[in-house]
């Protein structure tokens, strides 16, 4: 039986990275993805799921995807070309949220002090424990910054569709289901598409989950749509 990692090679070896984004482009550049008209009332939140092994790909595609995108000729002379809002939720949302708590170089300059065991742990890892505190103690907190920076983009016709990446550089403090539910309420009237290194298996709303890295345990999350999966209309 193979192990993991020829797994999760062999699994990305089964699938095109290129094909993929030549299809998220179709399906981003239609009208009824960028309006919202065909998610029946439910938040326009999207999961493009990926093999972790095609993360230095994925990344170059997705500098792609956004110029392609901002480039386009709308068909219609009352379109437009979507501007893309993207954000790193290690680079963009996890370190400025540090930085506005006054926490962000206490925890660098004491962090060898505080893991005592490094682990995906709070109980166990003070240090991460402190992470999370800071970052989702609060469920809000993470939340009301992305909207934040959501609705400062809007108001300059910046961020038609946003874009989340990083999610695998920010585990275990930050849970992409937890995000995703914390944003509702927050993020309601543009696209919002995460790009998730591992598995969104969607099926029943029980039966329904994330799998990180496609080894980490599922977490069960259901109001997202899989962006493969989306049918190319306009």
């Amino acid at each position: 039986m193979a192990n993991a990692p020829e797994q999760v090679r062999a699994q990305a070896r089964g699938r095109s990275i290129d094909g993929e984004f030549r299809q998220l482009f179709t399906i981003m550049s239609t009208r009824s993805f960028r309006h919202g008209t065909s998610t029946g009332g439910e938040q326009p939140y999207y999961i493009y799921d990926y093999p972790p092994a095609e993360e230095l790909d994925v990344r170059q595609h997705i500098e792609n995807l956004i110029r392609d995108l901002q480039q386009i000729t709308p068909a219609d002379a009352d379109d437009y070309a979507p501007r893309i809002l993207h954000l790193d939720l290690y680079a963009d949302v996890a370190l400025p949220i540090l930085e506005q708590r006054h926490v962000l170089d206490r925890l660098l300059e004491r962090e060898d002090n505080m893991h005592g065991t490094v682990s995906a742990n709070p109980q166990t890892d003070r240090f991460l424990n402190v992470l999370i505190g800071a970052l989702t103690g609060d469920s809000d907190v993470t939340a009301r910054f992305i909207a934040d920076r959501v609705n400062e983009a809007r108001a300059a016709h910046e961020a038609d569709i946003v874009f989340l990446t990083g999610i695998g550089a920010v585990y275990p403090y930050m849970r992409a289901h937890l995000l995703l539910e914390n944003l509702q309420g927050y993020v309601d009237d543009c696209p919002l598409v995460l790009f998730y290194p591992g598995t969104y298996t969607q099926g029943s709303a029980s039966g329904s989950s994330l799998k990180l890295f496609d080894a980490l345990e599922n977490n069960n999350y259901y109001r997202a749509r899989r962006l493969l999966n989306m049918p190319v209309d306009d």
